[in-house]
């Protein structure tokens, strides 16, 4: 086996992880969630739980990579003398990525195919109800939708095909400083449209009375999703680390930025959306049906909708590419294959997994009565599934790094290469303790096992 590549450097590193965790999660699940759950009380709690639960753990993935310097199967194997109920967890984290991988090719791919309607001008005059039914006629085209996910796997996959240094590093170095720039450009944009004030009151002074129960641990679930915790990207990632990488602060510098890029968001988004009298809690249909409206009633619209677009499909790809590295890792890993065997063999499987999900609303539907069968979308049951898989990774993920894997390992993970020696007990509690904990929480409450009420009167 060749010698396991390292990143170049530590921005190098820190842009490619903040671009994984900065993906459709934050750019298009995180707003329409903050809307369905009372604005600045679910953002508060899920910067608490960001905080708390994301950044402790965000620490213990990249831990276990880089001390087992393998993918996420090889790390549970290396650090628990390849027992087979630690490599099935590995496994979990594959399955789940594979999930993930092929929902998020299909959504990138509506980015790709609206920054295309955005340059046309194909929103210019159109009524709101008009605008929903582009989507609606779009997503029943399933050539259309299939077209733009391949673009978007292809892409990433010859990213990825370049390897470490020349591929994932360079592009997301590119992609994630771009997507910064784009970002508080449009930030500044939204600060001078009327809605402005109204949207920072919204975002920044909690009304825990708008709260729902279920909505404080959504917030839970949102800390994790978008850090890119639960599908060994980040065990993956640490793998190319070196020992004089500082583990903690390199995890604070993230975690800390996908905090500040979340509310950046938020007051992008919110701004427009008040301007026009629209409710926040439009759903999933908010990026897609009720921002191009928004952005055809702005000056200079058409270039607005093209940066947004631009930004989602750039914080799409930046995502996409670490997954797809999560699976390449794996096969070069455990059967030694050369890279550009496994980024083919990983894509096509990626590209396969989200067909049914592009396909789901066209005549070439793949399982045409699943909606009758589950009373959900394809798309939809992928969602709950997909919570259920990070849940349970994660949870043991904390379990098995804070009560498994040999003492001198863990203490050697956390401290070597940092300042932040201090933080290793306080760190160590939170993983053992209130990490799986809290995880728990949410699996008990996803088995409709734990009465969300009950938080909620806690911060009531």
């Amino acid at each position: 086996m060749s010698a396991r590549e390292h990143w170049s450097s530590r921005i190098g590193f820190i842009l490619a992880a903040a671009g994984s965790a900065i993906g459709l999660g934050t750019m298009w699940m995180l707003p329409y969630v903050i809307g369905q759950n009372g604005g600045g009380a679910f953002i508060l709690l899920f910067l608490l739980f960001t905080l708390l639960i994301g950044i402790p753990l965000f620490v213990t993935e990249l831990l276990l990579g880089r001390q087992a310097q393998r993918g996420v199967v090889g790390a549970f194997a290396k650090f628990s003398h390849n027992q087979s109920s630690w490599r099935i967890l590995g496994w979990l984290g594959v399955v789940c990525t594979y999930l993930v991988a092929g929902w998020y090719a299909v959504v990138s791919g509506w980015g790709l195919n609206y920054m295309l309607l955005s340059l046309a001008d194909s929103f210019k005059g159109r009524t709101p109800s008009e605008i929903t039914g582009i989507f609606e006629t779009f997503r029943a085209s399933g050539d259309l939708n299939v077209l733009w996910q391949a673009v978007f796997v292809l892409t990433t996959a010859s990213i990825v095909m370049k390897g470490l240094s020349k591929g994932i590093e360079y592009w997301t170095r590119i992609l994630t400083s771009t997507l910064f720039v784009l970002l508080v450009a449009l930030a500044i944009y939204s600060s001078t449209l009327s809605g402005y004030q109204q949207a920072v009151h919204y975002i920044l002074f909690p009304d825990f009375s708008q709260l729902t129960s279920a909505g404080v641990l959504k917030a839970l679930s949102m800390a994790l999703f978008a850090l890119s915790l639960g599908e060994g990207i980040m065990v993956t990632y640490g793998s190319y680390m070196s020992p004089r990488d500082d583990v903690p602060k390199t995890s604070l510098i993230v975690g800390i930025s996908i905090i500040f890029i979340s509310i950046l968001i938020a007051l992008t988004i919110f701004p427009m959306v008040f301007t026009f009298g629209y409710a926040p809690e439009s759903g999933e249909g908010l990026v897609f049906k009720t921002l191009p409206y928004v952005f055809n009633q702005l000056p200079g619209s058409t270039i607005i909708a093209f940066v947004f677009f631009t930004l989602l499909s750039f914080a799409a790809l930046t995502s996409t590419v670490a997954q797809l590295e999560v699976l390449v890792a794996n096969h070069i890993d455990l059967h030694g294959w050369s890279r550009k065997k496994a980024v083919w063999v990983s894509s096509v499987g990626i590209f396969l997994v989200g067909l049914p999900t592009a396909l789901s609303d066209s005549t070439y539907t793949i399982f045409e009565t699943w909606p009758q069968i589950f009373q959900k979308s394809f798309l939809h049951t992928n969602y709950i599934l997909i919570d259920w898989m990070l849940a349970i990774f994660a949870f043991f993920t904390a379990i098995f790094v804070g009560w498994v894997i040999p003492k001198q390992v863990r203490e050697s993970g956390f401290l070597t290469g940092t300042s932040l020696g201090g933080l290793y007990k306080p760190w160590l509690f939170l993983v053992r303790f209130v990490v799986p904990t809290a995880i728990l929480l949410v699996i008990l409450h996803h088995a409709e096992l734990f009465d969300a009420a009950v938080l909620t009167r806690l911060f009531g």
